[in-house]
């Protein structure tokens, strides 16, 4: 499913326009990054925790070259669901 099928399905849930979920859904996606950036967590009961995932610089070695090379530091959104959601098909 992309978010056009996201979007549309939505709208057919809750009744709204499919623009006005558009909104929403953009809107949303952003408020996760701003805590995000800012080193904080977004926990949404029920469903799941965003948070934020610095990853340190590592040595690797490329097996073709036989060079080594260095991974910048990077910084991930992560998401953990939580049990109740993970289980819900079951």
């Amino acid at each position: 499913m992309n978010k056009t099928e996201l979007v549309k399905l939505m709208a057919q849930r809750t009744k709204m326009t499919a623009k006005k979920c558009d909104i929403f859904l953009n809107e949303l996606k952003m408020a996760i990054l701003e805590v995000c950036k800012k080193g904080g967590a977004v926990n949404i009961r029920n469903f799941g925790k965003f948070s934020l995932q610095e990853r340190k610089a590592r040595r690797f070695l490329n097996p073709q070259t036989k060079r080594y090379y260095i991974c910048k530091p990077k910084r991930l959104i992560s998401f953990k669901s939580y049990d109740n959601f993970k289980y819900a098909l079951n």
